[in-house]
């Protein structure tokens, strides 16, 4: 069995028209794509809206592969029942190295 081989743009756009139609627009650039919709403006009519698709392969108009990795990572600490001493922020001084504010 063969496999198939797939590509995707750097960006896809999403857009509806005045007609009702609601078209996907590729291309290397986000420029690019934007550039598709104004042409097609021209046979659909008015751009009612446009935006960056998300969905398994694009994040907000990128190709997955392209978004950068922030190294962000969170943690949750729940505090709902921690009743000692809190900063400025209202944090506890362990988590943050800054001094408790005196109540």
């Amino acid at each position: 069995m063969e496999q198939e081989t797939q590509a995707f743009a750097a960006y896809r756009l999403v857009a509806a028209f005045a007609d009702g139609s609601r078209l996907l627009f590729d291309g290397p650039t986000e420029e690019a794509a934007y550039n598709q919709i104004a042409a097609a403006a021209k046979q659909h009519g008015d751009v009612a809206w446009y935006d960056g698709v998300t969905d398994q392969h694009y994040e907000k108009g990128r190709y997955y592969k392209l978004v950068p990795e922030t190294g962000l990572h969170l943690t949750h600490i729940d505090l709902t029942e921690y009743d000692g001493p809190l900063d400025e922020n209202g944090l506890p001084p362990s988590l943050t190295g800054n001094p408790p504010v005196e109540k």
